[in-house]
C-alpha cells in the first residue's frame, strides 16, 4: 500500500494539529484544530485546506482541545461528511466545546477575526458525525486499514492512535498526559509501531513535583488572605479547571486551606465538570477510593459558582481575599481578560497561570514580564504579583515524553510535532541519545512517504 502523510499544523508550533493520511485510495485526517496565538497564527484558520473536505473519508480525532478539534465545523461546512471516530467523552466534550466556541463568534467578531469561521448549527451537525469508539476496542474501517484507541491520560477521553494500514503501523501520541497527575490514568504503554507522531509541548523540560501544585496554591491562598487580596487564575474550562478545583477541595479536605471563596466565573466550565462527574469509570484508581469517602471532588464549601455576565462584573469590584478562575486559559478570550483588567494594578494581587502559554497570547506576554498590556481598548498595569504553576500541565514533560517512547521495542522513527522548534529539537536529541532512535522535524505542509 502506498502510503504518505501530510503535516498540516502543529510543526514549530502547539496548536493546530491536522495530519492528513492518504492509504491509496482513502483520504483521512488524524484531529483538525485551530491555530491560537497571535494574529498570524489565528489568520490561518480561514485560509482553505490544502485538500477538498468532501473527499475526506473520515477523521480520528484525539481530543476534545479545541487545537485538536476546533475546525471540525470548518471542515464540515465546506463539505465534509464522514464519519468522525473519538472516544464516548470526547464525543460529548468535543459538542460541548464546539458549540461554545460557536456561540463566541456569533456573539461578534475580534480585531483578529476576519470572519466567523463556523456557527452553531455547523458544531451541531459536526457532533452528529461523531462515532464512539471505546479504548482498547479494534474497528476495521476499511480491509487494510484498522484503528485502535488507547487512554493517553491528558484529559478525559484523550486518546492515543494505533492505525494499522495494511503491512505499516502508525501511532499518534495526540497529547500525552502528565504521569503521575491526579484524576486520569497514566498513558497506555504501546510496545509496536514503524513510525510514531509524537508530541514535544515540554520536550525541553521538567515539570515540577506534583505534590508543589498543592503547595504554591496554599501558599498563593495564605498570602491573599493575610493581605485581603485576589488570585486570578486564567484558566482552560476543559481539564484545568477540574484538575483545580480537585485540588482546592483537597486542601479543604486537609483543613488546610483558608476560608476564602473561590468563584468559577465559567458556565463552559461548569458544563464540563458536569460531565467529568459522569465519567468517573475513567479516573485512576487512586481517584476511586477517595470517591468513597467524598462523593464529588470538585465541589467543597466555599466555592460559589458564577453564572450570568451581571454576576461575573460584579467580581470587578470584589474586596477581601478571594480566588477567581475564569477562562480562557490563555487570558486572551472569555471573562478573565475583565477580571485582569480590573485586578492586575494591586501588587498584593496574584496572577497565576497553570497552563502551557502561546506565543503571542495575552497570558504569554503577562507570564514573559510585560508591565503594561492592551486589553480591548484599554491598557492595563501589570503590578501584581505573576507566577506560573508548571506542575498542572496535562502535558507529558521531557522525562515522561521519553519513558512513554522507552516503550516501543520496535525502534519506530519518530515524528516530533505540536512544540516549539526549540523544543522539538531538545527533544529529538535526547530521543537519540537515550533510545537510540531516529527521529525527524517535519516543515508544515510537508508530505512524507511511509
Amino acid at each position: 500500500m502506498n502510503t504518505s502523510i501530510q503535516f498540516l499544523g502543529a510543526t514549530g508550533m502547539v496548536t493546530g494539529s491536522n495530519y492528513l493520511i492518504l492509504a491509496d485510495k482513502t483520504k483521512f485526517l488524524v484531529d483538525c484544530g485551530l491555530f491560537q496565538g497571535d494574529r498570524a497564527n489565528q489568520s490561518r484558520n480561514y485560509e482553505p485546506f490544502l485538500f477538498k473536505p468532501s473527499e475526506i473519508d473520515f477523521v480520528v480525532l484525539t481530543h476534545a482541545h479545541l487545537d485538536h478539534c476546533g475546525r471540525l465545523p470548518k471542515l464540515y461546512r465546506e463539505g465534509f461528511r464522514g464519519k468522525i471516530y473519538c472516544t464516548p467523552a470526547t464525543a460529548e466534550l468535543a459538542k460541548t466545546i464546539l458549540t461554545d466556541a460557536a456561540q463566541i463568534q456569533e456573539h461578534g467578531v475580534t480585531e483578529e477575526q476576519i470572519k466567523i469561521l463556523f456557527d452553531r448549527t455547523d458544531a451541531n451537525n459536526t457532533a452528529k458525525l461523531f462515532r464512539k469508539l471505546d479504548y482498547t476496542t479494534p474497528l476495521q474501517i476499511t480491509p487494510k486499514i484498522k484503528l485502535r484507541l488507547q487512554d493517553a491520560g491528558h484529559i478525559l477521553g484523550s486518546a492515543l492512535v494505533e492505525l494499522w494500514l495494511d503491512d505499516k503501523k502508525i501511532v499518534f501520541s495526540g497529547d500525552l498526559g502528565n504521569s503521575p497527575v491526579p484524576i486520569l490514568r497514566d498513558p497506555i504503554i504501546i510496545k509496536e509501531a514503524d513510525y510514531v507522531v509524537c508530541e514535544s509541548t515540554y520536550g525541553n523540560r521538567l515539570h515540577a513535583p506534583i505534590k508543589n501544585r498543592e503547595n504554591d496554591l496554599l501558599t498563593a491562598a495564605l498570602f491573599a488572605k493575610q493581605h485581603n487580596a485576589q488570585i486570578i487564575i486564567p484558566s482552560f474550562a476543559l481539564e484545568r479547571t477540574q484538575d483545580l478545583l480537585y485540588t482546592f477541595n483537597l486542601l479543604k479536605n486537609q483543613g488546610k486551606f483558608p476560608n476564602i471563596p473561590v468563584m468559577l466565573d465559567s458556565p463552559l466550565a461548569s458544563e464540563i465538570t458536569e460531565i467529568y462527574r459522569k465519567y468517573t469509570d475513567l479516573f485512576d484508581d487512586d481517584f476511586q477510593k477517595q470517591l468513597s469517602t467524598d462523593p464529588d471532588l470538585f465541589d467543597f464549601p466555599g466555592l460559589r459558582l458564577i453564572s450570568t455576565p451581571a454576576e461575573s462584573k460584579k467580581l470587578n469590584t470584589l474586596t477581601g481575599a478571594a480566588v477567581i478562575i475564569a477562562g480562557s486559559g490563555m487570558a486572551d478570550a472569555g471573562r478573565i481578560p475583565h477580571h485582569i483588567l480590573h485586578h492586575a494594578s494591586n501588587p498584593d494581587n496574584q496572577i497565576i497561570f497553570t497552563g502551557y502559554q502561546v506565543p503571542g497570547t495575552l497570558g504569554r506576554r503577562i507570564l514573559d514580564g510585560a508591565k503594561r498590556v492592551k486589553i480591548y481598548k484599554y491598557f492595563a498595569n501589570i503590578r501584581a504579583r505573576v507566577t506560573g504553576i508548571e506542575s498542572f500541565s496535562a502535558h507529558a514533560d521531557q522525562a515522561s515524553i521519553l519513558k512513554w517512547l522507552g516503550g516501543f521495542t520496535t525502534k519506530p522513527m519518530v515524528f516530533i510535532t505540536h512544540g516549539e522548534d526549540d523544543s522539538r529539537a531538545i527533544l529529538a536529541t535526547k530521543i537519540g541519545q537515550q533510545l537510540k532512535s531516529k527521529t525527524y522535524q517535519p516543515k508544515l505542509q510537508e508530505i512524507i512517504s511511509l
